[in-house]
């Protein structure tokens, strides 16, 4: 046991596992660069669910990462060792309390590398949720959370570049209930619990139409339902991008663009008409009911990514423990210290 410890708080040691660290680090970047489509997946993934996903099926080209894992463990280890070890020395040797600022620096180191194993195992990143005003979406991984979109705001500058943003969120829990309201801005997220909200992308797109139905004004939404001033209930069927009826009658998309594109309204006794949509101004006849295409409804809409990082805490913490002891080790170590001390003489030859 004595022997482990020796070899753990070796100096030598701690020089050997930096210089491996960097060497791999190195063998990586060039990997990386060489591969950009496998390893932009580790910049939207979290580390260790998809190193355990890929398996052994990219081995070859991600061995250099759980190298650089094996050896930062062993760093971390290296360094509490050395770092109990050293502080073991100042108690039993009543050195005065500054010989303690080196090793509040790595306790703070620590405390953050644990922060980033943590969020490395048990967090979690979502992109592409797409959200429009008003809408509910539940949040990914988070039974019986919700998130609202109430509103976005966004201003450009002259030159048209982006200026301010702020999209107005609101979250639900279980019953309903809204459990935090916030905004998200630029690079400015809003967080609950460990979950982050980022405003990823914005814009509007349409969600329902503006029909004249026999004269009057109707807006349906494109999965939702309308009634003529008579009272006949219709509903919204498909979408045709390219629409086109075949030779027994039966509609059938020619291609996936939107050369053509036609909506299939429904009667209630499921009467079938396609409406054309290219524009407004063209209607169907459906019994004896017309509908007429006058303009199109649109909504904003806003796709976040949301994270979770259960070690951002520890990270931080150790951010701050690890500053604290770095201002205590330049500023106030005494005859040592790095950055106001100054040698005699020095102001008045200066002067």
């Amino acid at each position: 046991m004595a022997g482990i410890w020796r070899f753990f708080s070796s100096v030598y040691l701690t020089i050997v596992l930096a210089i491996a660290i960097c060497a791999v680090s190195a063998w990586g970047s060039i990997i990386s660069m060489r591969n950009p489509e496998l390893f932009r997946a580790f910049d939207q993934e979290v580390l260790f669910p998809l190193l355990f996903s890929l398996g052994t099926r990219y081995l070859g080209l991600t061995l250099w990462v759980w190298a650089l894992i094996v050896l930062t463990a062993l760093f971390a280890v290296n360094t509490a060792v050395c770092t109990l070890d050293k502080v073991l020395a100042i108690v039993r040797n009543r050195r005065p309390w500054q010989a303690f600022f080196p090793h509040i620096v790595h306790v703070g180191f620590l405390i953050a590398l644990v922060g980033h194993l943590v969020g490395s195992i048990w967090g979690f990143r979502s992109y592409g949720n797409v959200l429009h005003q008003g809408e509910v979406i539940p949040v990914p991984n988070q039974p019986g959370l919700y998130v609202r979109l109430d509103g976005t705001e966004v201003k450009a500058t002259p030159s048209g570049e982006l200026d301010y943003l702020k999209t107005s969120l609101t979250l639900l829990g279980e019953d309903n209930m809204p459990v935090r309201s916030g905004a998200a801005g630029i690079n400015s997220p809003l967080i609950y619990r460990g979950i982050a909200f980022y405003h990823f992308d914005q814009g509007e797109r349409p969600t329902g139409l503006v029909l004249d139905v026999d004269g009057a004004e109707v807006r349906a939404e494109l999965e939702g339902t309308f009634s003529a001033p008579d009272g006949s209930a219709f509903r919204m069927g498909g979408i045709y991008p390219d629409f086109a009826i075949d030779e027994t009658g039966q509609p059938y998309n020619r291609s996936e663009r939107f050369a053509n594109p036609h909506m299939e309204i429904i009667s209630a006794d499921g009467t079938p008409a396609y409406l054309d949509l290219s524009g407004p101004g063209p209607g169907v006849r459906l019994g004896r009911h017309t509908i007429i295409l006058r303009d199109y409804i649109y909504s904003p809409y806003v796709v976040l990514t949301i994270n979770k990082d259960p070690g951002i805490i520890f990270i931080i913490a150790g951010s701050i423990v690890l500053i604290a002891g770095m201002v205590l080790l330049l500023f106030f170590r005494g005859e040592r210290t790095e950055l106001v001390r100054q040698r005699p003489g020095t102001a008045e030859r200066a002067n």
